[in-house]
């Protein structure tokens, strides 16, 4: 018995750590996404890694030509249109990457709960393996929703929903210098229409309306397997393949699946020159229910890289075929990028000419804004950077400071964009994707300050500039995306963290055609943890405490100020 109570004091003792790390707050965007990414030690007592899965556009990213220890992701607008939190990463995936693992990551299972005003709703659980030199695993699920009332253009509370959940199981296996992974799960989204033309419909007609017509489900079910080798010992080569699927449909029928290949090859001819070739091939599924129907892209991208003692340099160039409901056609694109290495790490510019071919999806484009017109089929074709200029510098001082600042001019065809369409309910809350030929203009800095272990900062700016072909205006995309939070913990019990997210206005259509100034959005963020016996902690958090009324879309305004108090307990 005495061995017993032993075990479990030293159980309780080896998480006590990563509970007070895993229970930290939970924050609320009401109109924010991006959290900055960072590495989660759960050995400290307070370094939060904040998701951020559903942007407004891509994540745009310096390509990491320097050896910048830590890595930006931008934040970028939600689409989520009222409320949600900033969570830790549930450590699916990224806890079993071999090359991220960290011994003293001893979470073997948590659970998080949380409950607030305007209905919103929490539970989060992961279940991991024990340190294994061979063999990793985790499942993991969660759940967040939201059901309050929103107040609309015309003072009405309206019932609103936003509900995402997932369940999933990742694994990994290391062999001789070979590994592999993957992992499968299912998501689901579901939201309602609430943004209706307040001119043409009234509340009581809305709340008539059947379910199927106010809102939308989306089911996702994916896996994906990723194999990589450094080869045999002595050797120069390195390859690997990765193997991609998803199903993914709505409410309204219209389904989509995709069969993703990617395979790559790279050698090692000399310390200072590196050369491969990388080839993918992604082929797009889709029923009657979506015109755009079956479409494949293939690309092969030879790459050479060398770097000296100040400089590196590299080259690519992409082959792209894109079969289209049946039309072939092929792109080129040419990359060049240099970086030179100044003053150490400190100081590092960096100059890079590039194109690349993007497609959008089915998948994509709701993911984006789920508010699509749910009967009819979205207009689906690939975007083409066609070129970019793009220039900058990036650096660090220590492990204290570290930053990007870049710019980018960049020729855009068939960029997606949102315009409303008018349904025959004349509930006025859908939207259609319009294409336009842009050059957009960009500048982006990302800044992060820790200049301890119990305080830190990050700093996030992007502001885009778009010159137009065929639409008047880059309808629905703000100009102005702004973050700023830090971190404290104190006495390793007591911890808080705070987030100013700023958007900038932007015009859309309204559901008549004609054209409506969206203002600009400021979105304040408050929230604490207590630890207590060493294993479990509890969490407050205030969301939009200025209650700003930003439109995610036209005719999507958010909540106003929320809250939400929950708990947390690694096992």
């Amino acid at each position: 018995m005495q061995n017993k109570r032993n075990g479990i004091r030293q159980l309780m003792k080896r998480f006590l750590l990563p509970a007070l790390a895993l229970a930290l707050l939970p924050a609320s965007l009401a109109a924010q996404d991006e959290p900055l990414t960072k590495t989660v030690e759960v050995q400290r007592a307070y370094d939060p890694m904040l998701l951020d899965a559903y942007k407004i556009s891509p994540v745009p990213r310096i390509e990491d030509t320097a050896k910048v220890s830590v890595t930006f992701t931008y934040p970028l607008r939600q689409v989520k249109p009222v409320t949600d939190i900033y969570l830790l990463n549930p450590l699916p995936a990224a806890r079993v990457q071999r090359e991220r693992y960290d011994q003293s990551d001893e979470v073997c299972a948590y659970l998080r709960m949380g409950l607030g005003f305007k209905l919103s709703t929490l539970l989060d659980a992961y279940v991991g393996s024990e340190r294994s030199k061979k063999f990793l695993w985790d499942v993991y699920a969660n759940h967040h929703g939201s059901y309050g009332d929103v107040k609309n253009e015309a003072g009405e509370k309206v019932p609103t929903m936003d509900m995402r959940n997932e369940v999933g199981v990742s694994a990994q296996y290391s062999f001789g210098r070979a590994l592999l992974s993957g992992n499968a799960g299912f998501r689901q989204h579901a939201v309602r229409f609430y943004g209706y033309n307040v001119d043409s419909f009234s509340l009581a007609d809305y709340k008539a309306l059947p379910t199927e017509k106010v809102r939308q489900n989306f089911n996702h079910t994916y896996a994906n397997v990723d194999f990589k080798s450094a080869g045999v010992p002595d050797s120069t080569w390195s390859y690997g393949a990765q193997f991609n699927f998803y199903d993914y449909r709505s409410k309204s029928l219209q389904t989509e699946d995709a069969l993703k290949f990617n395979l790559y090859a790279d050698k090692v001819f000399t310390p200072a020159i590196t050369a491969g070739l990388t080839v993918n091939t992604d082929v797009y599924l889709r029923n009657d229910k979506l015109t755009a129907g079956n479409s494949a892209i293939v690309a092969f991208e030879p790459h050479a890289k060398s770097r000296k003692d100040l400089w590196e340099g590299t080259a690519k160039f992409s082959l792209v075929f894109d079969n289209v409901t049946g039309s072939l056609k092929t792109y080129f694109y040419p990359s060049v990028s240099l970086t030179a290495f100044l003053v150490d790490n400190v100081f590092l510019p960096y100059v890079e000419i590039s194109g690349r071919h993007e497609a959008n999806t089915y998948a994509s484009l709701t993911t984006i804004n789920p508010y699509l017109a749910p009967d009819t089929s979205p207009d689906i074709r690939s975007s083409r950077n066609a070129i970019s200029f793009k220039g900058g510098v990036k650096g660090k001082l220590g492990s204290l400071f570290t930053y990007s600042l870049g710019l980018e001019y960049a020729f855009v065809n068939d960029m997606p964009f949102f315009v409303a369409s008018l349904d025959s309910t004349a509930l006025g809350s859908y939207f259609n994707v319009a294409y336009d030929d842009v050059r957009r203009f960009t500048f982006n800095g990302n800044l992060h300050f820790q200049p301890t272990r119990a305080l830190e900062f990050h700093y996030a700016l992007r502001y885009d500039s778009y010159s137009m072909n065929m639409l008047a205006k880059p309808y629905n995309r703000p100009a102005l995306d702004m973050r700023l939070s830090g971190a404290y913990n104190l006495w390793n019990k007591l911890s808080f963290y705070a987030s100013l997210n700023m958007y900038g206005s932007y015009t859309a259509l309204d559901f008549t055609g004609n054209e409506v100034k969206r203002g600009s959005g400021i979105d304040l963020n408050f929230g604490a943890s207590y630890s207590f016996f060493n294993r479990s902690s509890i969490f407050v958090q205030l969301n939009n405490i200025m209650s700003s009324r930003y439109h995610i879309y036209s005719g999507y305004p958010t909540y106003g100020l929320s809250a939400m108090l929950g708990y947390a307990c690694v096992f």
